[in-house]
């Protein structure tokens, strides 16, 4: 079967459509590396960017990890302290963009008649702020972000929020995502999953979704056709 046939199975039965937010629906990967780049760099410490983008965006193993990985010693509740104002101030000060594309799937959606929401590791706050910057936080039912969640992403838990406040249960939820934790997270949930290819995650292996597209632009494209 082909993707586009694929897709049209995977929508058959589904009432909701969930989003991950940062490198799916904001371009916003790039400024939270910024910002813990910057507190890093305080106690002498730099970040490696690919790095990053494998072990801390698709992998989920976040500034313990990197402590870890190089004996830093640091606490890392103390390193998010530090680092999350100064990626709120990206948020509110209009830096972070939306993609274009993302805005597009979000339209067809909507205009299919599916409820969506995001399930997301960044907090509730940056998230609607950027979401009503761009006047879009009407389209979205439910918002789930780090601060609602004992479990982040790989565990389901996030996912099983959403799916909880939206009232639909996780079969009938679709999950798009472009990182491995977010992947187990949600089949972990019981949700059918897309992962969509990035230009920060290309050329990383990520497998267990349901269907694999290049980016937002073929997800839109086919969705064209379908809704």
């Amino acid at each position: 079967m082909n993707k586009q046939g694929l897709l049209r199975r995977i929508l058959d039965n589904k009432k909701a459509v969930i989003f991950d937010f940062d490198n799916i629906i904001a371009d916003s990967e790039p400024y939270h590396f910024e910002a813990y780049s910057q507190v890093f760099a305080r106690k002498g410490h730099t970040l490696d960017r690919e790095e990053y983008w494998l072990e801390w965006t698709s992998k989920g193993g976040g500034a313990e990890g990197e402590i870890r990985r190089y004996n830093l010693g640091f606490d890392p509740a103390e390193i998010r302290r530090e680092k999350d104002p100064i990626y709120s101030d990206f948020c509110l000060n209009g830096t972070i963009r939306l993609f274009p594309e993302a805005l597009e799937v979000i339209s067809i959606f909507k205009r299919g008649g599916y409820t969506l929401a995001i399930a997301s590791g960044s907090y509730e706050k940056d998230i609607r702020a950027l979401l009503s910057t761009n006047n879009i936080e009407m389209h979205f039912s439910a918002v789930v972000g780090k601060d609602a969640i004992a479990r982040y992403k790989p565990d389901p838990e996030t996912y099983l929020a959403v799916s909880r406040k939206l009232g639909i249960p996780p079969e009938e939820c679709l999950a798009i995502e472009d990182a491995d934790k977010g992947i187990k997270s949600a089949k972990g949930a019981g949700m059918n999953v897309i992962v969509l290819e990035t230009p920060i995650t290309r050329e990383l292996i990520l497998e267990g979704a349901d269907l694999k597209l290049s980016g937002l632009r073929e997800l839109s494209d086919f969705l064209l056709d379908l809704i």
